[in-house]
């Protein structure tokens, strides 16, 4: 049996929103175990978090100290555990300062304040 255009375009929006559903529910699970957004607004000054289909940025201001960072990009990968890197921007450039691979949700906290030097506690 043949499908109309129609019918076609609706699974289609249906199964973006569903991916969209599920984007942000893995951003809100890596921002859930590392305290919430509101703790980290206190600790560390958060100012926006960007969410991506398996991945969350953290945005923050960068600190006084040389090599800071002022980003973390926290992404779920296919084995279930969680890839993190640090990344300083400035302008127009973009540098990864640091990376862990394969961290454990309960590891997250201690590898985000040793990658930042901040802490979330």
């Amino acid at each position: 049996m043949r499908r109309t255009a129609s019918e076609v375009l609706r699974d289609l929006e249906i199964r973006v929103a569903n991916l969209e559903k599920q984007a942000s529910i893995i951003a809100n699970t890596i921002v859930q175990q590392l305290g919430g957004s509101r703790r980290l607004q206190i600790f560390i000054g958060l100012k926006q978090i960007l969410t991506a289909s398996n991945a969350v940025t953290l945005v923050f201001p960068k600190p006084k100290h040389r090599g800071a960072v002022n980003r973390v990009r926290i992404t779920l990968n296919g084995k279930d555990l969680y890839d993190m890197e640090f990344i300083r921007t400035h302008g127009h450039s973009v540098k990864v300062v640091k990376e862990f691979n394969d961290v454990y949700a309960e590891d997250l906290k201690d590898r985000f304040e040793d990658g930042t030097g901040l802490y979330i506690r």
